[in-house]
């Protein structure tokens, strides 16, 4: 104890030596604070992942420009799911839009046969959405909105390849998780109605290692950057990098070789992440 401090009452020099502990003690509590908000953000990034909560939304480019082009997600295989796929596809959605607002080139986004489970997740734990712009919820069918000869269903069965993106056109993705339960489902339901289909060029653009699988935002984002780019080995790469093929591919054949299989494929990808399926669909 100093001269200084042997001159201070007793309450005094109590509140001087907790203010010095305090000091003594600000880069741990800096640091522990740093620590405690790195768990926080990994904590909201993985129940983002699980569907538990949406996505933060992004905020328009500046000067961003609407093209005449129209996307439609086909959520009308609601009785199909899970309550957990259900789930998954309602976050997937939610992407869409974020990306539909934050890329240079938006296009007019639709949800068609909006209802049942899926209007409920967002009447009940996406509310936000009554504020989204830009986007049409709409309880009808595509085929009562559009004209059927301007539809395109996108499909991996299909045997047409897109060359390039027609402005004109309106673009299905079909907005089920299925677990590969439902073979050729979108396609099939496609042919039925009449409706043109058609796949995305990946084949073309990326080098596949195995059966690769994408989420039903990750197809839209390669939509909206092929309109920005013109460039489609440009836009798959911008979602989806050709390391995450590469990883995803060595991962899905050391399983393959743990349970002695030996069919591993090279095709075109799904909209699901890690449950193939043979549509363009969405899983978690």
């Amino acid at each position: 104890m100093n001269l200084q401090q042997s001159s201070l009452s007793k309450n005094a020099l109590k509140k001087l030596l907790k203010q010095q502990k305090w000091e003594e003690s600000r880069q741990e509590r800096k640091a522990a604070q740093k620590e405690k908000d790195k768990k926080k953000k990994l904590e909201k990034k993985k129940a983002v992942e699980l569907g538990l909560i949406p996505p933060p939304i992004k905020k328009p480019k500046p000067n961003q420009i609407t093209s005449n082009m129209r996307v439609v997600i086909d959520l009308s295989f609601d009785s199909m799911m899970t309550d957990t796929e259900i789930t998954s596809v309602s976050s997937q959605l939610t992407r869409c839009y974020s990306a539909n607002r934050s890329t240079l080139h938006s296009v007019n986004l639709f949800f068609t046969s909006y209802g049942q489970r899926i209007q409920n997740r967002f009447d009940t734990k996406i509310q936000s959405h009554i504020n989204w712009k830009d986007v049409v919820f709409d309880t009808k069918s595509y085929l009562e909105r559009f004209d059927k000869d301007d539809l395109v269903y996108l499909t991996a069965d299909a045997t047409d390849v897109i060359d390039e993106l027609d402005e004109n056109k309106v673009y299905i993705i079909g907005g089920i998780v299925d677990k590969n339960r439902h073979k050729n489902l979108c396609y099939d339901k496609a042919k039925k109605e009449n409706i043109a289909t058609a796949q995305l060029p990946i084949e073309k653009c990326i080098k596949l290692t195995t059966r690769k699988v994408l989420t039903i935002n990750h197809v839209f984002e390669i939509l909206v950057r092929w309109l920005e780019y013109k460039d489609w080995q440009k836009a798959f790469l911008d979602v989806i990098p050709q390391r995450k093929f590469n990883e995803e591919g060595k991962k899905k054949r050391r399983i393959k070789q743990n349970v002695g299989a030996t069919d591993l494929k090279s095709d075109i990808p799904d909209i699901m992440q890690n449950s193939p399926v043979k549509e363009y669909e969405p899983s978690e």
